[in-house]
């Protein structure tokens, strides 16, 4: 959706969080989080276009085809951009994401921050559509990631407590196994999911959630390798 692309850059140009956003703008956390991570499918004009003034931006600006406030060489690379088929897009998407973790782990280093991606998708409930460019975002840390962390999730419910709490983010190292005993992000009947990896099924630390038993189309996205401490930035 042009619309979100745009007011994700918006929102990356102002340096900005989703908390910060909620504060000023009156709207819940949780719509800001949803609308930013394109979980919203028809958003209100009244509360996008408060969100983009925050931002310093107009709605307009949103519209497609609006680019009064481009320079020529953008103009040239946005035409090409949009002559593209959908796998040309996605590598560009890919090569843009790839150069945005460059510049930032290059301007962290000054401060002693650390890159990574995160994917803004609440695990334990959603489509299946996790590691996927629409929900990517460059995160800052101001701790050292483990070894071999590849991304960033947030907990969301309460089925992993004691050990992992809601709303802790955790590193995750991306792999398609693991092995009996780890915790581990899955796929399971088009919900993601951070379980334990047993012989049984995929099991919740908390008593109180049953066992997802395996099905054809589980799969595993990787394996969680520990708890951020500190601050994320995102």
């Amino acid at each position: 959706m042009y619309w979100l692309t745009q007011l994700r850059e918006f929102k990356n140009e102002k340096g900005i969080t989703y908390k910060e956003i909620s504060e000023h703008t009156g709207v819940a956390l949780t719509t800001v989080e949803k609308l930013f991570s394109g979980r919203t499918a028809d958003p209100k004009l009244s509360m996008v276009t408060k969100i983009t003034q925050l931002l310093g931006h107009d709605v307009t600006e949103l519209i497609p085809g609006s680019t009064d406030t481009l320079s020529q060489h953008e103009k040239v690379i946005l035409s090409r951009f949009r002559s593209l088929d959908e796998s040309g897009k996605r590598r560009v998407s890919d090569t843009i994401t790839a150069e945005l973790c460059r510049i930032a782990a290059e301007k962290s280093a000054a401060t002693q921050r650390y890159s990574r991606i995160y994917y803004d998708f609440p695990v334990s409930a959603g489509t299946g559509e996790l590691l996927d460019n629409r929900t990517a975002v460059i995160a800052e840390l101001d701790t050292e990631p483990p070894y071999g962390t590849d991304y960033i999730l947030r907990i969301s419910g309460n089925s992993m407590e004691p050990d992992f709490k809601n709303g802790d983010f955790v590193y995750v190292h991306s792999c398609e196994n693991i092995q009996y005993g780890e915790i581990g992000i899955f796929v399971a009947e088009g919900s993601v999911y951070m379980k334990e990896y047993t012989p049984q099924g995929l099991k919740s630390l908390n008593p109180d959630y049953e066992m997802i038993k395996f099905f054809d189309d589980v799969r595993c996205l990787g394996k969680v390798i520990g708890i951020l401490e500190g601050k994320i930035f995102v």
